[in-house]
Parts: C-alpha cells; structure tokens; sequence
C-alpha cells in the first residue's frame, strides 16, 4: 500500500498563538532567572525536557532583545511565563513534543514585543504635564497637554514602536497629536524661556491664545521686586528645574514677529524675571507650575531623570513647632493641627 500522506503542517503561529503583541518587559541574567522557572510536579519527563527547550529559546530572545539587561527580574519571569504559557499550550494541544522553526520564530518576535513595552517605561513626561511640540511648518511648536502615553502607532505594522505621548493642543486648534519620539527634537516641557535662544519665539508661542471662563483672576500674585522661583529647562534640556530669580517687570509687553509667512501674536507676559544666574526670562502665564513664591519653593529640580515630580499645586513643610501646609497659587499658608498625617496632594 502507498506510505501515508504527510500530516498537514500546522497553521500560523500569529493563529494559534494571537497576535504577537504590542509589548511588555526584558531581563537580568537569563541563567539566573531560568532558575526560577519551576516546571509543574507533574510533568512527564518529554513535557519537562519540552518546557526547558521553550524556556531555553525565550532566554536567548531575552539577551538578543535587551543586551543591556535592563529589566528587572519580575519583568523577565514574566515574560517567560507569558511565552511557556502559549507556546508550550500549543505544542502539547498538536502533540509536538519538539520546537519547529516556527516556534523559534514566533518566541523571538514575542518576546522581542514584550522587552519593547517594557523599555517604554520611564517617559519624561506624565499625563496631565503641559509640554511643547513640534509640529513642523512655520509655526514650527505649540503648547498643550499630554493626554496619553505609549498608545499604539497605527503606522507601524509590527506594534513594537509605541508612540510616546498624545497631546491636545492648545485652544484655538484644540486638537490632538501624536509625538513620534521622546526627544527635545520633538517634545520639550513648556517652561519660562529665554536663558536658551529662541526664548522669546517660545514665548510668544505659549502666550494665551483664549482665556478660559473664571481662569482670570484680579490682579497679579506677585509685584515687582518679588522673590520667585520660576521653571526653566535644566542644564540637559531634557528636563526642568526651579530657579531663584527676582521680578523686575509685571505686564511685560511682547511684540508680534513674523517667522516666514507666520505672523505670531504679541501679549502680554505677566513677569519678566531676573535670575540670580544672570539670565532674563519670561513668565508667559501667570500659573503655579511657573513661577511661585521662593519662601515656598526653594530653587531645586523640578522635574528630574530619577523620577523628582515637584509640580503639586499643594505643598507641605516641617516648621520649627510643627507642620503646615500652603498653597502655591494663592501662597496661603496654614498650620497643620497633627502634622505629617494631612493630605498634601
């Protein structure tokens, strides 16, 4: 009789297994976190010698994937659990108890997934943060808020390469876009410029273009001569810092200027600030998050690579007797009857 047909081979791995993922995290040691990867008791000894063989191949992905062994070692089981789960399900649903090449291939792409999420992590920026972007075209930037972070790129067919931030520009487009990569060649936090160049580009960039109903308030927090603390980028540019400076000006007039055919309005800035660095800048909004009372927010990082956040409109300090709390819009300082057990945020 003629030899049994050939079993048929088995369907897409992308089939069995889903998608391959847009991504989570990667790994320390791969021998040291193998160890930690106890197959179940029950095991017969071709499923336990099967579950090896799958986790031998996710750790060679995990050291292709993240050389530098950036993730942590939660992250790397994780992702070996994740890659045991679907993998190993499969071959013992077909009865395979040897990996194909597509097996192989289909662990690299999925892991390969995973470690690009987790690298994701760690943004400059969080929601909510006022930044600018670059947009192209004359204008070139424009302030406005970050609305989502690592949402999926629907230019990219592989899901790997999420798009860092989304943003809602600024009345009167108040629309959203989407920054391709976190870089200050793309997104740089809106902070009061002029110690770089283009300081007064930037200002004129960011001054209010529509005032929000009840956002005007009678007068302003400060008066010439005050001692403040305003946001400037840090030495990277990267990031940002609180820096002592004394106000010199209140209702600072900037001109309109045209940048090729774009003309960009004038206004008024609310302050213009010496700093004790020497440098002049520009507060283009009267707003807590740039510019606050130096007896409140001494000079320091404001926001920094390891993760400082100082952008809390409510503060709280330990006084000589006690503890209080103050507020940097309205600069009003109370004490705290109990101390440390008063929500700051």
């Amino acid at each position: 009789p003629p030899p049994p047909p050939p079993p048929p081979p088995p369907p897409p791995m992308e089939e069995m297994f889903g998608p391959p993922l847009d991504a989570p995290p990667p790994p320390p040691d791969a021998a040291d976190a193998a160890e930690g990867v106890v197959p179940p008791p029950d095991l017969s000894d071709a499923e336990g010698a099967m579950l090896w063989a799958v986790l031998e191949v996710a750790n060679e992905a995990l050291m292709e994937s993240d050389p530098n062994l950036q993730v942590t070692e939660g992250g790397v089981k994780d992702i070996q659990a994740d890659v045991l789960e679907k993998v190993f399900g499969v071959m013992e649903k077909q009865g395979r108890t040897e990996l194909v090449e597509e097996d192989r291939a289909y662990i690299h792409r999925r892991v390969s997934a995973l470690v690009a999420k987790a690298l994701t992590t760690g943004r400059r920026f969080a929601k909510l943060d006022r930044i600018v972007c670059n947009v192209g075209g004359a204008r070139g930037w424009v302030p406005g808020t970050v609305q989502a972070l690592n949402e999926d790129d629907p230019s990219d067919p592989t899901g790997l390469r999420p798009l860092p931030y989304v943003v809602k520009i600024d009345p009167p487009e108040s629309r959203l876009v989407s920054v391709p990569k976190d870089t200050n060649e793309c997104a740089r936090a809106e902070v009061c410029f002029g110690t770089r160049e283009d300081g007064l580009w930037f200002t004129r960039m960011c001054l209010p273009k529509a005032v929000k109903r009840g956002s005007q308030r009678s007068g302003r927090r400060f008066g010439k001569g005050d001692r403040v603390a305003c946001a400037v980028e840090d030495e990277s540019g990267d990031f940002s810092d609180w820096a002592a400076g004394e106000v010199v000006e209140v209702d600072h007039a900037v001109a309109e200027d045209w940048r090729g055919d774009v003309l960009m309005a004038g206004g008024l800035a609310p302050y213009r600030v010496l700093l004790d660095s020497g440098a002049t800048v520009l507060v283009h909004a009267d707003e807590h998050w740039l510019v606050r009372d130096l007896t409140l927010q001494p000079a320091g990082p404001r926001v920094a690579a390891d993760g400082t956040r100082c952008l809390k409109r409510m503060g709280k300090r330990r006084t000589g007797d006690g503890w209080e709390s103050f507020d940097h819009t309205t600069r009003k300082v109370r004490k705290l009857a109990d101390g440390s057990s008063d929500d700051d945020d």
